[in-house]
């Protein structure tokens, strides 16, 4: 009789620990997009006026939408979002070199370097599945 009170023991904390997990999933919308908005749309948004100037996105690397973030840019097409593979992701490699390499993202006077605690955020979502939720961003 003990041993079942134990195994109804052990799944429950199994299970209670399963729930922990999916309820820290990490929200794009709420998590993820703000840290883009802040540190890497003035560079990498869909082409618009400024001033009567046309931008257009750098490295032609949107990061306004989610097929824009899952496409990538110029370089490194497909490798920029890897879903589960956040070594393999660009935009997460080149948010994490030291500010004096030449890839360093956001480069100096463009937007805010993103913090170790973001850059761990924006890790544990791709090490997630890459999820954008409902969102889909700017057509």
């Amino acid at each position: 009789m003990n041993t079942k009170i134990t195994l109804a023991a052990i799944a429950a904390a199994f299970s209670i620990s399963t729930l922990s997990a999916q309820d820290a999933a990490i929200d794009f919308e709420k998590q993820i997009l703000p840290i883009l908005k802040t540190s890497c749309f003035k560079c990498h948004e869909k082409e618009h006026e400024d001033n009567g100037k046309i931008k257009k996105p750098k490295g032609g690397l949107r990061l306004d939408s989610a097929a824009a973030i899952t496409k990538g840019g110029k370089e490194y097409p497909d490798e920029n979002v890897v879903a589960g593979k956040p070594d393999a992701s660009w935009l997460l490699k080149t948010m994490s070199l030291p500010d004096s390499d030449e890839m360093a993202m956001p480069p100096e006077g463009k937007g805010d370097r993103v913090s170790a605690a973001d850059q761990a955020l924006i890790k544990k979502w791709i090490e997630s599945g890459a999820s954008f939720g409902a969102w889909k961003g700017v057509e």
